[in-house]
């Protein structure tokens, strides 16, 4: 009955495989739609996007199927726990089935989800060059002084206008303008939108352990986090191939057991000999 088990649940990692390879993969959010974002929306918009895609999905499927078989494996082993010294052949065989599809699943789980860690290391790693780019691009352009020079500008005719307003706004006062009360409630108003608009969570720096940082440097520390997540990953794998192992055992153990007590019931015992039949003759 076991005989096959562990060629059996090969079999079913491959067409697991198969069917994964086959499935709809997740196509990330261009790099090209993220650089535009604010560095604190970034990680925010990828996994966004992750979630609404088939491969989310389907992890969603593989998660709820897997707690399923985690609570018959479970139940199973109480069973066979509490049976004393009975042998439970069929209780034990089903034991071995169930690790063996749980594995199955378990395996197809963290394929996808280094299927997903790679893509958006990938993305990480687009955006970043691409910011790399257009930094380049704005230090040898020769127009890059001209907008410094232009912002200045900007800078020092804005304190102007905003001392013309505030002398403006002095006369009116004085003057008791029937326009002051309204001057002075706009430029309240605007205030206000101002300091929205600074302190809005879509306008806000990246920060990194509180600190502000830029956005390539925000973007290389989720790279370095993504890099510690694949580290994860290539342990766990680690302890996939250990699980699976004790199953092969698990396996080898219960037909070694089968085989014994299928030897014994096969066996054929001699009570009959010559001495035992003297009576027979007397």
């Amino acid at each position: 009955m076991l005989l096959n088990v562990r060629k059996i649940s090969l079999l079913a990692t491959i067409f697991a495989f198969s069917a994964l390879a086959q499935s709809e993969n997740w196509q990330p959010v261009s790099a090209e739609s993220l650089v535009e974002l604010p560095a604190n929306l970034i990680e925010k918009r990828i996994q966004q996007d992750f979630s609404l895609s088939p491969m989310a999905n389907e992890l969603l499927n593989l998660e709820q199927d897997l707690a399923g078989m985690s609570s018959q494996i479970q139940a199973v082993q109480t069973l066979i726990q509490t049976a004393g010294n009975a042998p439970m052949i069929d209780e034990r065989v089903d034991l071995v089935k169930l690790k063996s599809s749980f594995l199955d699943l378990l395996q197809n789980s963290q394929t996808l989800r280094q299927q997903q860690l790679e893509s958006k290391i990938e993305v990480y790693q687009n955006v970043l060059d691409k910011l790399y780019q257009q930094h380049n691009q704005a230090q040898r352009s020769e127009t890059f002084e001209l907008s410094l020079s232009q912002e200045k500008a900007k800078a020092r005719m804005q304190m102007m206008m905003d001392r013309v307003d505030e002398t403006i706004l002095q006369s009116s006062l004085d003057e008791q303008s029937p326009y002051a009360k309204e001057f002075a409630s706009n430029l309240n108003k605007i205030k206000q939108l101002k300091d929205a608009i600074a302190s809005h969570q879509a306008n806000l720096s990246a920060t990194v352990d509180g600190v502000q940082v830029s956005t390539q440097e925000y973007i290389r520390q989720l790279l370095m986090q993504s890099s510690s997540e694949r580290s994860l990953l290539d342990q766990e794998s680690l302890m996939l191939s250990y699980m699976a192992k004790v199953v092969a055992l698990d396996a080898q153990s219960l037909e070694f057991e089968i085989s014994e007590m299928q030897a014994l019931a096969g066996e054929v015992k001699v009570s009959t000999t010559p001495a035992n039949a003297v009576a027979l003759f007397l």
